[in-house]
């Protein structure tokens, strides 16, 4: 993991910076921000940030929809399309239901 984030951000200039890193951003940083989906996988190393900032962006009162996908790993829908193909489908079905919402 230290890799990609010496990818994403070399030098570690943006280390704590919200716009880089939602898990660094308060409840107030959210505050009026359009409607929002949060799809996370199971068994993604990144799930419980994700989680937290479905959180926060619920206590900042943004609308959002929060999904886990249970059973799944990091970019499984991208990486194991045909294993998973129905899970894929599914998250597919979940964003443009959430499109269309809007």
């Amino acid at each position: 993991m230290a890799l990609l984030v010496a990818w994403y951000d070399p030098g570690h200039k943006n280390k704590e910076n919200p716009l880089a890193w939602p898990s660094y951003s308060t409840v107030e940083d959210l505050k009026g921000l359009p409607p929002h989906v949060v799809i996370v996988n199971e068994l993604d190393p990144l799930r419980d940030e994700g989680w937290e900032h479905f959180r926060k962006l619920q206590d900042a009162g943004n609308a959002v929809v929060g999904k886990m996908n249970l059973g799944t790993t990091h970019g499984a829908e991208l990486i194991f399309r045909q294993a998973v193909s129905q899970a894929r489908m599914d998250q597919v079905r979940d964003i443009k239901g959430f499109a269309y919402s809007l």
